[in-house]
């Protein structure tokens, strides 16, 4: 061939997909995070969710491709999302101070719908009749709780004034709780099915069923600044899904049987206050089940 009819048959091609529109080119690449062990499902509802809206907006947007990121824990996470290491990573995080994370931005969604606002604790067997009895915050700071490194929560429980261990090791938090080296290890209410599914047969851990731990936590999606484009798509995609409703289906499909389980409204609740919410710029309020019957503000009175 030569390259007068090479350049002819280029152009050709050019014309052709400039044509066909954006459904022709290639698909737009986002990633998402891989569980930290065989045994951890948490991701698996986000992950759902972020496919739910890529699909709600494909007519708009194009194609889009599915792509895992390693495993990893919250600390790492952070720092691939500011450092932007991986096409379109899109996570889900609680709320993070702009002012102290200024190259992410984020999805203004809460996309658990509130259920992690709500804790329910596994417990070491040797202190479950205790546990049962609490009814204080006070009594509450008693016990020796464990949580991941850096997640908000351990913040909010030691703000609270808890006592509260912070470590690496996703699978190693339950075997503390079962080895009595930590009392308590309180998961969001969406969490519990599966993990005690997995776990219910571990010598030495128990779920709790009197006492539920509240306070607001909203969880958003989070990507790097420079993906404001994807960070687009995926809020309209989440605002259409909720309009449709098939946002809430999916919701209860990954976590009524974790309500069933756990039986929100019959427990006594521990409500406290999260002082790490300051910022928020959207009423994530207005998305919540309240599944205690009320909205989570701030410990009653007589309650601290």
């Amino acid at each position: 061939m030569t390259s007068t009819n090479r350049r002819a048959l280029c152009r050709a091609l050019l014309c052709a997909l400039l044509l066909a529109g954006p459904q022709a080119g290639a698909a737009t690449l986002f990633t998402h995070v891989s569980p930290e062990s065989p045994q951890d499902q948490r991701t698996r509802y986000e992950q759902d969710l972020l496919r739910l809206a890529l699909e709600e907006t494909r007519a708009d947007f194009g194609e889009y491709q599915l792509a895992q990121a390693p495993s990893m824990n919250r600390t790492r996470l952070l720092q691939q999302l500011a450092q932007n290491s991986y096409t379109n990573l899109i996570a889900s995080h609680a709320w993070l101070n702009p002012s102290e994370h200024p190259h992410l931005g984020h999805v203004r969604f809460p996309i658990t719908l509130g259920i992690l606002s709500y804790r329910v604790c596994f417990v070491n067997e040797g202190r479950q009749a205790d546990f049962a009895q609490v009814r204080t915050l006070a009594a509450l700071r008693t016990f020796r709780q464990v949580q991941g490194r850096s997640w908000q929560d351990a913040l909010v429980l030691k703000r609270a004034g808890m006592q509260v261990l912070e470590v690496d090791g996703y699978e190693r938090l339950f075997k503390l709780v079962a080895r009595g080296r930590a009392d308590l290890f309180c998961r969001g209410a969406g969490e519990v099915y599966q993990e005690w599914q997995r776990r219910h047969t571990m010598p030495g851990l128990a779920l709790d069923d009197q006492i539920v731990i509240s306070y607001p936590n909203p969880h958003l999606f989070y990507s790097h600044e420079a993906n404001g484009a994807a960070l687009a798509r995926v809020q309209t995609g989440l605002e259409r899904a909720w309009r449709k409703g098939s946002l809430q289906r999916l919701w209860r499909q990954h976590f009524q049987p974790a309500l069933a389980l756990v039986q929100l409204k019959r427990r006594h609740a521990l409500v406290l206050t999260n002082p790490y919410l300051e910022g928020i710029d959207f009423d994530y309020q207005a998305y919540f089940h309240q599944m205690l019957g009320e909205a989570i503000t701030s410990p009653p009175r007589g309650m601290e």
